[in-house]
Order: structure tokens, then sequence, then C-alpha cells
């Protein structure tokens, strides 16, 4: 078996996530936000999300009903992080993620915040787990609780990250430089 866990700085309490390789079937597992200093941090500083994606990047039970009225008066941000065997292809966008590759986003609710609200994570599960969506595993964990609200196949998931099927379902676009108006 081959665990993985990463710790939040700033944070006692711990979310355990454990990634068990060679299985066929980790649905029920738990997974562990234990150090993210473990991962690759793949955006320079708070990437600002669209309203769309903040709203679906949320518990199922908290999304508002129009995306133009976030659960917070400003934009929400986020940084990503992915596994060190996911940095390639997250860097270049071409290929496919390896099996037990982690993309971890922790939303906050400014640009300066350091406590997440919120972290959304795709773990990317054996061939046949959910071939239609790449294979992936989503799950959303809350920031302060650090309890996990849903895991599994996700259908806001799995109905934004479908259009991103030519890099293997996760998006870049925090990536990519934003230009300002002139």
């Amino acid at each position: 078996m081959k665990f993985l866990t990463f710790a939040l700085p700033l944070f006692p309490i711990a979310l355990t996530i454990s990634l068990f390789a060679g299985q066929t079937e980790l649905e029920d597992e738990p997974l562990s936000l234990r150090d993210l200093e473990s991962l690759v941090k793949v955006t320079a500083q708070p990437f600002e999300m669209d309203d769309t994606a903040a709203m679906l990047c949320s518990p199922p039970g908290n999304r508002v009903e129009n995306p133009h009225e976030p659960k917070y008066p400003e934009k929400a941000f986020c940084n990503v992080y992915v596994s060190p065997g996911a940095k390639n292809v997250m860097l270049s966008g071409k290929g496919t993620y390896p099996v037990g590759s982690l993309v971890v986003k922790s939303k906050l609710a400014s640009a300066d915040d350091q406590t997440p609200d919120l972290f959304t994570v795709m773990q990317k599960m054996p061939a046949g787990y959910d071939e239609q969506h790449g294979d992936w595993k989503y799950l959303i964990v809350d920031g302060s609780t650090f309890k996990q609200l849903a895991a599994g196949r996700i259908d806001s998931c799995q109905s934004c990250h479908d259009q991103y099927s030519d890099t293997d379902y996760v998006t870049r676009l925090y990536l990519k430089k934003k230009t300002s108006a002139k």
C-alpha cells in the first residue's frame, strides 16, 4: 500500500486522506489534507475565480441559484496544488495524469485570505472508475472543519470539467496570465 498525506500549515486539525495505490475502487476511501507543502503549487498568487466556477466549486446544499450572487460580496479566489507526479502534465497541458494524481484547489474568500473556506480535490482513479469523465473522483472538503462534504462522481464537478477533456478533464485557466484592460 502506498499512502500520501499532506498537512496545512496553520491548521491543527487535519482531514486524513489515504490513497491506496493498486486498488481498483477507491470511492469510499477517505482523502487527507495534511501537508500542502508536499504538493506543487501551480498558482503564483491567488487566482480570481469567475462567478460560475465559484458557485459550482461549493457544497451542493450551499449553491445559490444565480451564479452572479456569490456567497461572498467579493469574488472568490483559489490556489491550486498538484501532486509531484502530476506537475509535468499540468504545466504542459499534454498527456494523461497518472493514477493517484491529485489536483487540490483551496478556495479563498479574498486574495488576502490565508485560511481556505473550502477545498475541492480531484483524484485520478484507476481506469474504469468513471471512463465517461476521465476516471476522476471529486471531493469537497470544508476549510475550517476539514469535514468531507461530498465525494465521488459529483455531477457539478463533472459537468464543468467535461469541457476540458483535451487536457484530461483538468482546467488550466489559473495558469494563464490575466491581462488588464487599458
